[in-house]
């Protein structure tokens, strides 16, 4: 009898717990299924497909959207884009107005790092890049930005105002410049705007650069380097969502500064054009600069027509004393191309005193 009880009791039990486990169940499957929400990723701004290794700097929001993409084992190979850059003095009766200002009312305008470029073209504003990439408002806003130092103009390409503002004037310039004590060689794109408002009173006579493009590489690698170079740039598109976003609020000349899809092919293809066109005497050019700039020059022979490369000076002293010399045929290239595109050997290596 005591073991019929316990045997109904534990038959109890058991069915009291698949109860409490089957009709949980039977619920659950009974309920419908809950519809998945599926929460949108953000369109990113833009999309710049570039190599794992190089670096990608970027500052400001829609029509200051700044982009600055170098290679490190290849320092001087880098791209820049400055939709705004400066801004500048267009004179010096301009700085001296806001010293006296800023003398007699203790007021700062923060612009006395401001370089005066006068007159105001592209070419000229090129040749103040590296005192205007040291001025604190550039500093504060772009930290990691291009290294360029000293910076020398070699041609101007007009090229058709980007900007349509009064005076303005839009070029591609080919440049040699130094940086990090290397020489570099490259292609900027620049439409200058000068500001007339307010001339000689505090706060005006200013100009600014718009839409400046930079592609550079050490000196004599940029004709190789720069398909590539150009290639990232083409790489680069704004989405068009971005780009209504900023219209809601920004300047009125965004549309101009900054466009949807692929924003920066139009002039990197004028860029690709230049260089392409490029002439033999602008080649000379360069290699003239360069030499300048690299304090060396060149001498020829005449009858084999080797060049020779020396420290600068060097032919000042062979010339008065050529026949002290193992090779006394020696004279300054003439300005003739074919001759500055030969590749110099190194001259106190092969010319030597008796």
């Amino acid at each position: 009898m005591t073991n019929q009880l316990h045997n109904c009791s534990a038959f109890r039990i058991f069915i009291f717990l698949l109860l409490i486990l089957v009709i949980p169940l039977n619920a659950l499957a009974a309920k419908k299924p809950s519809k998945q929400t599926h929460i949108a990723k953000p369109e990113p701004q833009f999309i710049f497909e570039i190599p794992s290794q190089w670096l990608l700097t970027r500052a400001g929001d829609c029509d200051t959207l700044t982009l600055f993409l170098r290679n490190p084992a290849d320092p001087l190979q880098q791209l820049f884009f400055f939709p705004r850059f400066g801004p500048v003095y267009m004179s010096q009766d301009q700085k001296l107005s806001d010293l006296q200002y800023e003398t007699l009312s203790g007021h700062s305008l923060t612009r006395r790092d401001m370089p005066i470029v006068n007159p105001l073209t592209p070419e000229n504003f090129v040749r103040f890049l590296p005192q205007i990439l040291q001025m604190k408002t550039m500093r504060d806003f772009l930290p990691d930005r291009p290294g360029l130092r000293v910076v020398e103009p070699i041609s101007a390409t007009p090229q058709k105002n980007a900007l349509e503002y009064p005076d303005t004037q839009t070029a591609i310039i080919r440049f040699l410049f130094v940086q990090d004590n290397q020489l570099g060689e490259g292609l900027l794109a620049i439409t200058t705007v000068p500001s007339p408002e307010y001339r000689s009173a505090p706060g005006g006579g200013i100009g600014m650069g718009y839409l400046f493009y930079g592609i550079t590489a050490a000196k004599g690698r940029l004709d190789q380097q720069l398909p590539e170079l150009l290639q990232l740039g083409r790489n680069f598109k704004l989405s068009a969502s971005y780009e209504k976003e900023c219209r809601k609020g920004r300047a009125e000349d965004l549309s101009m500064l900054i466009q949807p899809g692929n924003s920066l092919q139009p002039v990197l293809d004028s860029m690709a054009s230049v260089w392409k066109k490029r002439t033999p005497a602008e080649d000379m050019a360069v290699e003239r600069r360069a030499d300048t700039l690299r304090q060396v020059e060149r001498l020829h022979r005449t009858a084999t027509g080797e060049v020779y490369e020396f420290p600068l000076g060097f032919s000042k002293q062979y010339l008065t004393n050529s026949d002290q010399y193992n090779l006394s045929d020696l004279q300054p290239l003439p300005d003739d191309p074919r001759h500055w595109q030969k590749a110099p050997l190194d001259g106190m290596k092969h010319i030597y005193r008796k």
